[in-house]
């Protein structure tokens, strides 16, 4: 199994003013593809901080350590300088990084601006890094490797941060992963309690080891319980993926029924791919 972390930095996203949506749609991806976002790690904008959660992400060897925000030109986007303290390696400016940003302001007619410290900033990386293209935005992403983990850093802005993984980060991880297929099914249950339902899902999962089964209760309407139950299989032949979560779906409604449930609806939304 492929691991992956994600390193968010931001002081916004601890004290509640931005929604770590990031996250979010990283972990929905990375589902897609057959793999999971095994831990994210949120840190202050803070150079012992960054450092420290880097630090402690490549203690747990991911494969793949994904670290968003703080890319920027202002005092607060300091993740390049944590980085760099917290593996050990100096900052230097980067040539290729610098001619990315000035290419960013010459497509948009901006080609006479100045170069200041702080637009400058942008291109100072650690050494051995290696700069990405970021087409909708100014700072340029970030890929390096440390041991057997390879870091890529993305801007935070969200318009930025999935174009630069979609262009740059995802085709390394699908490599990686290599061939599967995915098969998800979404049941709606109505009528029993989710404390009813979990020995089932513990059988199943007895019965169908890597299966993924989570329950999610949406509350009692009309005096009846509803539960929202996700399932999921991934495998490297799509007929035992399917297989294994049909078999699954078959064994739960079976059950629901018996324990006076009713299944309301069941929705496919998996599929095969590359991953």
């Amino acid at each position: 199994m492929v691991r992956v972390e994600m390193l968010a930095i931001g002081r916004e996203l601890l004290i509640g003013r931005t929604v770590n949506t990031n996250a979010q749609w990283l972990g929905t991806r990375l589902a897609r593809k057959g793999s999971l976002l095994a831990q994210i790690t949120t840190v202050d904008d803070d150079l012992g901080e960054i450092a420290l959660g880097l630090k402690e992400c490549l203690g747990r060897e991911p494969d793949f350590l994904i670290v968003v925000g703080g890319l920027g030109p202002t005092p607060d986007d300091m993740t390049l300088r944590g980085i760099s303290r917290g593996i050990g390696r100096r900052l230097r400016l980067n040539r290729e990084a610098l001619e990315l940003i000035k290419a960013h302001y010459a497509d948009r007619n901006l080609g006479g601006i100045e170069m200041t410290p702080a637009r400058t900033k942008m291109a100072v990386l650690p050494v051995g890094s290696v700069p990405i293209r970021n087409a909708p935005g100014t700072a340029p992403g970030v890929r390096l490797t440390v041991r057997s983990t390879t870091i890529f850093c993305l801007p935070g802005v969200p318009s930025e941060m999935k174009w630069i993984f979609k262009d740059s980060v995802e085709p390394l991880i699908v490599k990686r992963l290599g061939r599967f297929s995915r098969k998800y099914v979404r049941m709606t249950i109505e009528g029993i309690y989710e404390s009813t339902l979990a020995p089932l899902i513990a059988m199943e999962l007895k019965l169908h080891p890597g299966a993924y089964i989570k329950s999610h209760p949406r509350g009692i309407r009309e005096g009846k319980s509803r539960i929202e139950l996700d399932i999921a299989v991934v495998n490297k032949d799509k007929n035992r993926a399917n297989k294994s979560v049909y078999a699954i779906v078959e064994e739960i409604e079976r059950e629901i029924q018996v324990e006076g449930g009713k299944v309301m609806s069941k929705a496919g939304l998996g599929g095969t791919g590359r991953g």
